[in-house]
């Protein structure tokens, strides 16, 4: 069946995309959401004991509830300014397992989407995973794989799997990795060889599909624990500021900007950092239109999954803060981003 894609907008609707670019466009959304500790309410193998209905927690059915309404709020809403269908391929981490995603998706607000899940459990102690959810209309997978990472400090603790999906978007070739990089637990320097470790398994596997097609459309996503300017990022995955200045190889960070001005995705002491990346190879940064290239990196920070008083003013709507139910979204923004094409 020959796809069609839903949405085609005129300069009218993407004035603050194209600026004055006289064409009709193609969009699409791709996003990425760390939605802080989607668990289920069912003692399962790994540590999940405070989330559970007598834990620490009191993780009980309505408020697993509340957090699966609260979450698909947020990604009903994300890019529907540009394109009503919204996100069309949207990255996950710290889910426990794929039921809580058939939960998720299946939410009112979602359910209409049709969104399919890509999802592998992964070693991490606490159960927490990536995973990929897209909507049909807009891509086909064709592959996905996992990769471990281990801890050059203790291997004796595994982290998040690193997830890659393959697909088919809109009849073009294109891969998504999702990553939930090893925290910042026991202090920034003595976490940092994990996070160069992720950093380096993902370049190793860009290399390897730029050097089948050096115009690979690759994009790198996720909590990366580290923000733009870190070495992970900035030197190991090779993610630079501005496209102009991409050498041979090198990928495009369209969350440096934001970052710049100060503007982050979390909030902790009063300090803003910018975790949630998206890293584009230049095969979406050509700017020939052609075909989908990367228009523009937005946080999803609406007044509403803000706190709005108090001490964490302004910080993200947490779930849990103090060790007190806030009945919140997450402690971090959602992000994503708008892919465009002229019509032909």
């Amino acid at each position: 069946m020959k796809f069609v894609f839903s949405l085609i907008l005129g300069v009218t609707g993407l004035t603050a995309l194209c600026q004055d670019k006289k064409a009709e466009l193609y969009v699409g959304c791709i996003g990425f959401w760390n939605v802080e500790n989607l668990y289920d309410t069912i003692d399962g193998p790994n540590d999940d004991a405070e989330f559970l209905p007598e834990g620490g927690n009191q993780w009980r059915a309505p408020r697993y509830k509340t957090k699966i309404d609260h979450l698909s709020e947020v990604i009903s809403q994300m890019g529907t300014e540009v394109t009503p269908d919204g996100v069309a391929v949207l990255g996950l981490c710290e889910i426990e397992t794929k039921g809580v995603l058939e939960d998720l998706v299946a939410a009112p607000k979602l359910k209409s989407r049709n969104y399919k899940i890509v999802h592998f459990d992964s070693p991490d102690k606490r159960g927490v995973d990536v995973a990929l959810l897209y909507n049909p209309n807009y891509f086909k997978v064709t592959a996905s794989k996992k990769f471990r990472v281990i801890l050059p400090y203790d291997s004796t603790h595994p982290t998040r799997d690193i997830l890659l999906v393959s697909g088919m978007f809109d009849g073009e070739l294109m891969h998504f990795f999702v990553n939930h990089w090893p925290s910042r637990s026991g202090g920034e320097a003595r976490s940092a060889p994990g996070r160069i470790a992720a950093a380096r398994i993902c370049r190793k596997a860009i290399d390897s599909l730029l050097a089948i097609d050096a115009n690979a459309k690759i994009m790198l996503m996720g909590d990366l624990n580290d923000d733009p300017n870190n070495e992970s990022v900035k030197t190991v995955l090779r993610a630079r500021e501005k496209k102009e200045k991409m050498k041979t190889g090198d990928m495009f960070n369209a969350s440096y900007e934001n970052f710049k001005k100060g503007i982050g995705t979390l909030a902790y002491q009063d300090t803003w950092n910018l975790f949630d990346q998206m890293i584009f190879s230049p095969g979406f940064v050509n700017d020939n239109n052609k075909t989908y290239t990367f228009s523009k990196y937005k946080i999803f920070n609406k007044p509403f999954v803000r706190e709005d008083y108090g001490n964490f003013k302004g910080y993200p709507f947490r779930t849990y803060a103090g060790g007190a139910y806030r009945g919140g979204y997450s402690d971090h923004f959602a992000v994503y981003s708008f892919l465009m094409k002229e019509k032909k």
